[in-house]
């Protein structure tokens, strides 16, 4: 194995430094974005941080090889490590909202090292103090995944101790929807933002979830010669789906010409800002005399609830939805039950003799 610094020359007479990895009869570059130009001294700087890069990597590589975390990787601070996950995850509020717990329990000082079993178990304690036990579970779980990530993606720690701790159920909440009478008043109800009114109830005729709506661009939607589908990687699981689209679902998409020439790139809808969006769609459901508590999850319930009252099997619910299990699904379920045993405590009642 060797790791040896090299540099390439390029425009304007000037060098650009790069690795050359050699492991396993395999080679591999790495360029480092660092460049060396004409001001001697200036060079001298350069090579000196260069070569420090090509000693830690050297040092990466070969404590990955024998099982051994370099001391600099377990000094590093985990706040900021969690920090840059979480801008690469744009619309994860469970990202933001667990980086915002993180930096208050920890004062934004926490190093890898630091992370053992009792730190997880402790700051369970204090999340479990100040929010939802649904929070707890969902913060523990993005936690959970941010040290996966470290132990099997970048090699920082060898296990990841929250396995240890005692795992939070998630108690089950209410699945605020529309009815279709609902819809209609909104479909009918002015909306001070266009692009989230058809985004919004996009959603409710395909059960997308708010990421996915910000992430839906135009080279997305198909057209098999006989109807419209979506073709599209689920940001939350990273599946795969494939979704044939029902008619108003198809005039939403078309119903703004200025729409059907976008570049195939481009977002179909522009909604990028989940608070502002849930308070557009608040404003917007007083408007049209709707007394319900409004949110982007209120789109993706409501289409679960109409597809299985319409009569869809539960299953092929499940896969418009994306969910991986039936269980996911089920809470639909009850709903539609719920709503026909009130139905039939509705019905006269007579006495018979």
């Amino acid at each position: 194995m060797s790791i040896r610094l090299r540099k390439k020359k390029i425009k304007g007479g000037r060098f650009s430094l790069y690795l050359d990895i050699y492991q396993d009869g395999k080679r591999e570059y790495e360029f480092l974005k660092l460049y060396l130009g004409k001001d001697k001294e200036r060079n001298k700087e350069i090579m000196e941080l260069a070569e420090n890069i090509r000693a830690k990597k050297h040092l990466a590589v070969t404590s990955d090889k024998y099982g051994f975390i370099p001391k600099f990787k377990r000094k590093a601070s985990f706040v900021e490590y969690f920090e840059n996950l979480t801008k690469e995850k744009k619309f994860a509020s469970n990202y933001k909202n667990t980086l915002k717990h993180l930096k208050m329990y920890t004062g934004g000082n926490l190093k890898f090292s630091q992370i053992n079993e009792k730190w997880c178990e402790d700051f369970r304690k204090y999340l479990s103090g100040i929010v939802a036990q649904n929070s707890v579970c969902t913060y523990l779980s993005t936690l959970k995944t941010a040290l996966n990530r470290a132990v099997k993606k970048d090699k920082i720690l060898t296990e990841n101790p929250i396995r240890y701790v005692e795992n939070i159920n998630k108690i089950e909440t209410e699945r605020i929807y529309l009815t279709y009478n609902e819809l209609v008043k909104l479909a009918n109800t002015k909306c001070i933002n266009d692009d989230i009114k058809r985004a919004f109830l996009f959603a409710c005729f395909t059960g997308l979830r708010f990421s996915d709506l910000g992430n839906l661009t135009w080279e997305m939607i198909h057209f098999d010669g006989k109807r419209y589908k979506l073709a599209f990687r689920q940001k939350k699981t990273r599946g795969y789906e494939y979704f044939p689209l029902p008619e108003t679902a198809i005039k939403l998409l078309f119903n703004n010409q200025d729409n059907i020439i976008n570049l195939p790139h481009n977002r179909v809808f522009k909604v990028h800002d989940l608070n502002w969006y849930n308070k557009v769609l608040k404003k917007w459901a007083r408007e049209a005399g709707i007394n319900k508590h409004m949110s982007s999850h209120v789109g993706r319930h409501t289409f679960a609830t109409l597809a299985l009252s319409q009569g869809v099997d539960i299953y092929t619910v499940s896969k418009l939805l994306g969910h991986k299990s039936l269980n996911h699904t089920q809470i639909y379920a009850k709903i539609i039950d719920e709503k026909k045993n009130e139905a039939v405590d509705l019905l006269p009642k007579i006495e018979v003799i």
